[in-house]
């Protein structure tokens, strides 16, 4: 199955390992908004995959992912544009 993988240039990763990088890359993504609601947009939609993913018994390692404060990222985001 691993060969497959390589030879056909196709990952996979276990839900929980998903769920988090995709966490990470709605954090940058909020950082670059352009604007303040977007960013407020970016956030809950991620907040609200990790509330589900935090429900299910997804299989792979534990998800230990909290769901962002958008107040705080939307204060960063703030402090970027101020730059």
């Amino acid at each position: 199955m691993k060969q497959k993988l390589r030879r056909e240039n196709l990952s996979y990763l276990p839900p929980t390992i998903a769920l988090r990088k995709e966490a990470e890359d709605a954090l940058a993504a909020a950082a670059e908004a352009g604007s303040e609601a977007e960013a407020r947009r970016i956030v809950a939609d991620i907040n609200r995959k990790i509330l589900d993913g935090n429900r299910r018994a997804a299989s792979g390692p534990p998800l230990n992912l909290a769901p962002f404060d958008p107040e705080r990222v939307v204060r960063s985001w703030r402090e970027r544009q101020q730059r």
